[in-house]
């Protein structure tokens, strides 16, 4: 089994938890797909251009060099108090289930923020401890607010600040190629162009 097939597989075990969790918090107000009309997993076909932010060491991170790789990229904040901590744990689950199999190799983990206000690099380091990260192989990213807007547009995530350290963003979980395309996601906020034959 590939390295990708086995992911799919991992993430829709994984997500099913999520999907059922996916109902707002008061005062926060994730703009998911509602349950009922959830797709667990949709094949898609989505090239993700080269992005340049900083990982959690501080360190410059360029997406370009996860070509070559499977990668697994969940948004996240780290102030969250209901989904994003949900959406880390089923990502983990997924790493877990691949360390089983033996096929870890040929496969990253990101976690990219959706607040940069808050989540530093220091920050998502602290997050990434709390959660026993590898960060060998799982990298938490942020950057100054342009930079990530265009990254959540490539990604299709809505993200809306309603006060500090509450943002109202897609819940959104996706599988990328080792080419840079996306090929399948959590949530139906993926979208595809209409000339993409899949």
């Amino acid at each position: 089994m590939t390295e990708l097939k086995a992911l799919v597989i991992g993430l829709s075990l994984a997500t099913a938890a999520l999907l059922a969790l996916q109902r707002p918090a008061f005062g926060h107000d994730h703009k998911g797909t509602p349950l009922e009309k959830a797709t667990p997993r949709r094949e898609i076909r989505l090239p993700i251009g080269d992005f340049s932010l900083k990982d959690q060491a501080g360190k410059p991170f360029s997406f370009q060099s996860l070509r070559g790789k499977v990668v697994l990229v969940g948004f996240i904040y780290t102030t969250c108090p209901d989904i994003c901590p949900l959406i880390t744990v089923n990502m983990q689950k997924v790493l877990e289930g691949l360390t089983r199999r033996g096929e870890r190799e040929g496969v990253f983990f990101l976690s990219i923020t959706t607040d940069p206000e808050i989540d530093a690099p220091e920050v998502l380091k602290s997050y990434g401890k709390r959660y026993k990260i590898d960060f060998s192989e799982w990298a938490l990213i942020t950057g100054d607010t342009d930079s990530l807007k265009r990254v959540w547009k490539a990604f299709g995530v809505r993200v809306e600040r309603k006060a500090r350290g509450l943002i109202d963003h897609t819940a959104l979980t996706a599988l990328v190629d080792r080419k840079g395309v996306m090929r399948h996601c959590v949530l139906r906020h993926c979208s595809q162009s209409e000339d993409d034959p899949r």
